[in-house]
């Protein structure tokens, strides 16, 4: 394609980049290419003549960039010197130009050995309502879009819910998870997600009814066929969100899994979760699940199959 090769129109590319669901990382904010072209240069504090004189190209030209017009060899000059020679001036801010999918950067799926500890704790998971067909997670019922179905409209059902979300939309099925854990469509519900404390929802409502540990480390997830390397350590941290557990069932996952608790309702709980454990679990530290690192991990005995494996 004329695209491909350097040659053709700025407003072809832009309306490509929509289509790919394709966005460039780095440069500045913006909902488009263009957008972040003028951005950027408004960022560096310079005028449209001065970015012009620097990247070789006429103000005229700028302008139609920063409009979404002009040709995709005018935008490559451009970029050469927003890119490249003014982020270096930054370097604790440099990062890479790289397109990024989103349907392929929301496919990050559970490891094994998380799913092992969840079934030490609450046994079979009944529904995954945002499963995956290359998903590890066996559930008595998955919903996915594949087959028509949709987590995030569809009523959810059983007494145990395990959500790892596509994080581009995390917020939207925490909240879906909430309410259909308040209507009592499911009993308890573990949510796997970026820990993103700052956000109005975390604090108006998160931190008041659920339990959220703060994992320790980076996770590793697992590709399609459930291999793990350094290319799936999750590049932010992360935390489980729990609804409707009890104590016994809280302390159980702090011993399996090293995290810190987020306080609820100013004042946790804490103290009696922990006399739960040393009274009721044998508490040793040889047994933590180290998630960053699963290699290094205590083994877990394998995941108990109690129902049929729908994968």
């Amino acid at each position: 394609m004329r695209i491909e090769a350097g040659v053709g129109s700025f407003s072809l590319l832009l309306r490509m980049m929509v289509a790919l669901d394709y966005h460039l990382v780095g440069l500045a904010r913006g909902k488009t290419l263009s957008e972040q072209i003028g951005n950027r240069r408004r960022n560096l504090r310079l005028s449209k003549a001065d970015l012009a004189d620097r990247a070789g190209v006429t103000r005229t030209t700028v302008s139609a960039l920063e409009g979404g017009r002009g040709s995709v060899a005018s935008l490559m000059k451009v970029l050469g010197f927003l890119g490249t020679k003014a982020m270096r001036r930054r370097k604790p801010q440099m990062i890479p130009l790289i397109p990024i999918n989103s349907a392929e950067r929301d496919k990050r799926f559970t490891p094994e050995h998380f799913l092992d500890v969840l079934d030490q704790i609450w046994g079979s998971i009944d529904i995954d309502p945002c499963a995956h067909p290359e998903s590890p997670v066996r559930a008595r019922r998955l919903i996915t879009l594949q087959d028509g179905g949709d987590g995030l409209r569809d009523d959810w059902s059983g007494r145990l819910a395990f959500v790892n979300p596509p994080f581009s939309r995390a917020i939207s099925w925490l909240q879906r998870a909430d309410e259909m854990w308040s209507a009592g469509k499911v009993e308890i519900v573990v949510a796997l997600v970026p820990a993103r404390t700052d956000g109005n929802y975390f604090h108006d409502r998160l931190s008041k009814v659920c339990d959220i540990a703060l994992l320790r480390g980076r996770f590793h997830f697992s590709r399609g066929e459930g291999q793990q390397d350094r290319a799936t350590r999750a590049p932010f941290p992360l935390m489980v969100v729990i609804w409707g557990a009890n104590t016994s069932e809280l302390a159980h996952f702090e011993r399996l899994c090293s995290c810190v608790w987020i306080a609820r309702d100013g004042a946790r709980h804490r103290s009696k979760k922990m006399t739960v454990a040393k009274n009721e679990i044998e508490l040793g530290r040889s047994d933590l699940v180290d998630i960053a690192l699963p290699s290094e991990r205590a083994s877990i005995s394998p995941r108990k199959q109690t129902h049929n494996d729908y994968r």
